[in-house]
């Protein structure tokens, strides 16, 4: 119990010791704050290799090239799944040298293709199919009233101002707009006072975004400063 106990308060120092050094920043750059973060640098690109090699390189290359040798590598039934991402994985690897680095190209560009595809996919997917479907149903009475309550005037003013919010925001980002002879974007006076109407919700929006995050940031910032009461107390009191 007393070895776990000075294990916990060694690491509870050091996690002192660290925020210390992150808080420092306060005072301007400092050789403390630039240590705190060549090792959170450090450290995250150790665990993020460490989770690459245990959860891709080693199961997909090196056990099945341990496995089944040579002679089961070269199996055309085992060419997609193993042979072409090792290859892949070599010619990746010339990017390390200024003299052939033109040659890693295709499978840097596998990666930011694949990558892209997957980004755009879930953001149609996860955010703005969803986002449709939501403001969708607010619009729907038997969606909304049930679990908000709203009613009358209340549930009315909801639905002018989620349809002006989004379409507002649409037109202020160039939808329904036309090129004049010189090229330049042109709309109508209406379409220009909804744009700006867009904008304000867009402004809105960011300022709520950064509220939040600025509250968060305080959060986290109080939590710290109480964390270095909590050590400090019991260095003094054990």
């Amino acid at each position: 119990m007393a070895e776990l106990f000075t294990l916990d308060m060694l690491g509870s120092i050091v996690a002192a010791l660290l925020t210390i050094m992150v808080l420092s920043y306060l005072l301007g750059d400092n050789l403390l704050f630039r240590l705190a973060m060549y090792l959170f640098i450090g450290v995250s690109a150790g665990y993020a290799g460490s989770i690459a090699w245990h959860n891709v390189l080693k199961p997909g290359l090196i056990d099945p090239l341990i496995s089944q040798g040579l002679a089961g590598i070269f199996d055309p039934a085992n060419v997609v799944a193993v042979l072409v991402p090792f290859v892949l994985v070599f010619i990746l690897m010339l990017k390390a040298s200024p003299a052939t680095s033109r040659f890693g190209g295709l499978p840097l560009a596998l990666l930011v293709g694949v990558g892209a595809a997957v980004v755009v996919g879930g953001a149609i997917t996860g955010t703005m199919i969803p986002q449709i479907m939501t403001t969708m149903d607010t619009l729907d009475p038997t969606a909304v009233a049930p679990v908000t309550g709203e009613k009358g005037l209340e549930r009315i003013s909801n639905v002018v101002i989620t349809l002006l919010g989004t379409s507002s925001t649409l037109i202020y980002f160039k939808f329904g707009a036309r090129r004049d002879q010189s090229g330049e974007l042109s709309r109508s006076r209406i379409s220009e006072g909804i744009a700006f109407i867009g904008r304000m919700f867009i402004s809105i929006t960011f300022g709520v975004m950064y509220a939040g995050a600025l509250a968060g940031t305080i959060i986290i910032l109080a939590e710290r400063i109480q964390f270095l009461k909590d050590v400090l107390l019991t260095l003094l009191t054990g």
